[in-house]
């Protein structure tokens, strides 16, 4: 990504900024922070006429990872997003690294889910970016590597 390490690591940390460019996050709150510097967020996602709230426990170490667990959750069986900010092949990028592992508890989100997955990862993705854009200006141009490619 053509943004630091730094850069990627708050856009991700403002959790309470998400209903502003996250897809489908119609409200996000801080609804508590732990000595630790960890905290809890609760996040309101809306797919059309599907609208569901959660509890996400968010710990980080700036700026190299963050790491999202939903509790209080009606919605998922579970839920973890891991966000890995590593210094890219140019000065000022970064090599993003994002996991996400999740089970709806409903049988008919998880039919949807695994039919739109990889739109979401990306529209995800793709917000983050614009989302820097906004805030940083342009990205410092990186050339991409897809893996198997150049070796």
């Amino acid at each position: 990504m053509g943004y630091s390490p730094e850069q990627m690591f708050a856009v991700v940390a403002a959790v309470d900024l998400y209903e502003d460019f996250v897809p489908w996050c119609q409200r996000s709150r801080i609804i508590r922070r732990h000595e630790n510097g960890s905290f809890d967020a609760e996040l309101e996602i809306g797919f059309k006429f599907l609208v569901e709230s959660y509890v996400s426990h968010v710990e980080m170490k700036k700026p190299k990872y963050i790491k999202t667990t939903a509790s209080e959750s009606g919605l998922f069986d579970h839920l973890i997003n891991v966000w890995e900010f590593k210094p890219g092949p140019v000065p000022g990028t970064c090599d993003l690294y994002f996991l996400v592992d999740f089970k709806f508890q409903s049988p008919l989100y998880r039919q949807v889910a695994s039919m739109f997955f990889k739109e979401v990862v990306s529209r995800l993705v793709s917000s983050l970016s614009d989302r820097c854009y906004r805030i940083y200006g342009p990205p410092v141009p990186v050339l991409e590597n897809t893996y198997g490619q150049g070796r």
